[in-house]
């Protein structure tokens, strides 16, 4: 058992720490300069999302159960067949509930942050202009006001941003912590399953921070920031294997809400705060195109793992 906790946890640990070797050669910042770069990324990263959540979250809580379905298939085909296909419906349901239950709460969740930063954001630029005195204004401080607007401009775009930023870390808390179930639950089964469910989740998770990481900077944080909270999040894939290795696997289905949960929190993150992004400033030509073609990789490389499964 003591073999099984180290090969569990530094797996984890292995997981966590290898896409910042990545993120280190990485130049990334939220500069003029750097926009295009960022929502080629950012695109990646909504593909990759939208990937993870539709072929792989969703699937995998609909048939829990598929790797040992076939061991008690003899009795199992001289049960009433029409009890099954109710009881799996049912189950269906229950995913679906669960999938907009994260998109609803998502939701729920910005309204009320953005309803808190909204109200002091209001008083802060709400002070009068001095009079001027003279008829003429001169042309500095024309410039000053116009500078000021900017700054309240920007200032607000901030607020907006940072609450997705925010969102996106307790999505991949919840999601590294599911990843963390799957990996104690591997080494359980065994050791060689063990590492092909950690070679699977570093792959998938590689593109999934990297995606993080370029939200998190869209979001007002430096480089640095950002990879701080990201190893916030790896704190949940830890606790997950050590909730699978202490026997709540999640088998009774106690923590079977959890993905199609997750699933619902990267759809919204996507969909609400990643593609508008994209859409915001009409881009050239060849810049939609860069964009489009970096989500379909997203969308590929999360069909290659979820084939590699």
């Amino acid at each position: 058992m003591t073999s099984i906790w180290i090969h569990s946890i530094g797996s984890t640990l292995l997981i966590s720490a290898a896409p910042f070797v990545l993120l280190y050669t990485i130049r990334l910042d939220n500069s003029e300069a750097m926009k295009p770069r960022l929502k080629i990324i950012l695109a990646f990263a909504s593909g990759g999302l939208l990937g993870d959540a539709f072929l792989h979250l969703i699937p995998h809580s609909t048939h829990p159960h598929s790797h040992d379905e076939h061991h008690s298939h003899g009795e199992a085909h001289s049960h009433s067949h029409s009890n099954g296909h109710d009881h799996e419906h049912g189950h269906d349901m229950k995913v679906g509930l669960w999938v907009l239950s994260g998109i609803i709460a998502f939701l729920a969740v910005e309204k009320l942050v953005r309803l808190l930063k909204g109200d002091e954001h209001g008083h802060s630029h709400s002070h009068s202009q001095p009079k001027e005195t003279n008829a003429k204004p001169s042309k500095k401080a024309d410039a000053k006001k116009s500078e000021n607007r900017k700054a309240v401009k920007n200032d607000s775009e901030t607020n907006k941003v940072k609450i997705t930023g925010y969102l996106n870390l307790a999505a991949d808390f919840a999601h590294n912590f599911t990843d963390g179930l799957a990996i104690g639950a591997s080494y359980l089964a065994g050791n060689s399953i063990g590492i092909v469910t950690t070679i699977t989740i570093l792959l998938h998770e590689v593109p999934h921070e990297i995606g993080d990481f370029a939200i998190l900077i869209k979001s007002g944080c430096t480089k640095r920031q950002a990879m701080m909270l990201q190893l916030v999040t790896a704190l949940g894939a830890i606790a997950g294997t050590a909730l699978a290795l202490l026997g709540a696997s999640g088998e009774d289905g106690s923590t079977a809400w959890v993905l199609p949960f997750t699933a619902g929190g990267f759809i919204y993150i996507a969909t609400v705060s990643v593609l508008p992004e994209l859409l915001e400033e009409s881009t050239k030509l060849g810049q939609s195109i860069k964009e489009i073609v970096a989500m379909l990789i997203g969308v590929g490389l999360m069909i290659f793992i979820a084939k590699l499964e």
